[in-house]
């Protein structure tokens, strides 16, 4: 076992703050997105602000996202084995991205020229605010002592822990996204559908349900928080939003006065999740009950 401190690495789908992530150190690295034909990084919204980038999508444009490149990856770890440190990569759920894929492929090129190193790729089976929660916890392990070993085993156990879910104001970009039929999309709206998501044990998004309109929808993500949740006065939930501020700050008020939690922080959802949900979403995540 290693006595020296792991560094963690994560990537830009935590949707954390910048401020988070400076002050719990890990190491950061971005994904990509695409609009009208120009590539931008996913960089927590310090070159292109969440705001602009959800008024372009509301005024019609239609991004796509592509994954971190592999060479970033071989720095990053490259970075940390000549330090001598360990290195535990946590990012976005391999069903979702292939994200994970290529930072295997990393690690064995790494290896294979530094052998000896220690370089841990875990799939974090989470998106989203669900992993910038896992970040936030596997950093408060790091700073109490944990090495390695210890580190690893607790954020395998941990990943599943991780309760998120969430609520859209529009099933358009999930239609887009080939999730769901065009005929349901144009029902959804004309009926003020709002579906919940949830993601599932294998890190999948998967639909958890339905409500007309927004206030029942909000509700519904406090409901299922309440039902979940392990002990909320010990801890810190997280709400994520889409450029909907006002709808994040009566879901923050809501689980407080419900569920209990010490606290609740609000986050801003960027652009790669964003480019698949759309303006709007609203998410709520927590640690309770093994999904």
């Amino acid at each position: 076992m290693s006595s020296v401190a792991p560094l963690l690495i994560t990537d830009s789908s935590c949707d954390l703050p910048s401020e988070i992530v400076e002050r719990i150190g890990v190491g950061m690295l971005n994904l990509r997105f695409r609009l009208g034909g120009d590539e931008h990084v996913d960089d927590l919204g310090a070159s292109m602000s969440h705001e602009r980038f959800y008024a372009l999508m509301r005024e019609g444009a239609t991004p796509t996202t592509a994954a971190v490149p592999l060479s970033e990856y071989v720095e990053a770890f490259e970075s940390a084995v000549v330090q001598g440190r360990p290195v535990l990569l946590l990012g976005l759920s391999s069903a979702l991205s292939s994200t994970y894929e290529t930072a295997l492929t990393a690690r064995d090129m790494v290896a294979a020229d530094h052998p000896g190193a220690d370089i841990r790729v875990i799939d974090s089976l989470n998106a989203s605010v669900a992993l910038g929660l896992l970040i936030v916890e596997a950093a408060k392990l790091l700073e109490s002592g944990a090495r390695i070993d210890t580190l690893t085993t607790w954020a395998l156990e941990a990943r599943t822990r991780v309760n998120g879910y969430f609520t859209l104001e529009s099933l358009e970009h999930l239609r887009r996204g080939g999730r769901i039929s065009d005929a349901l999309a144009f029902a959804g709206t004309m009926l003020d559908v709002r579906p919940v998501l949830r993601i599932d044990a294998t890190g999948q998004l998967v639909f958890a349900g339905q409500t007309r309109g927004r206030r029942k929808s909000m509700k519904a993500l406090v409901d299922v928080a309440a039902q979940r949740v392990s002990g909320p006065g010990n801890q810190t939930a997280f709400v994520g939003h889409g450029d909907a501020l006002e709808d994040a700050h009566a879901l923050r008020d809501l689980l407080l006065e419900r569920v209990g939690f010490a606290g609740v922080v609000i986050t801003e959802i960027g652009p790669v999740i964003g480019s698949h949900v759309g303006p709007g979403m609203l998410a709520v995540v927590f640690s309770g009950a093994d999904r």
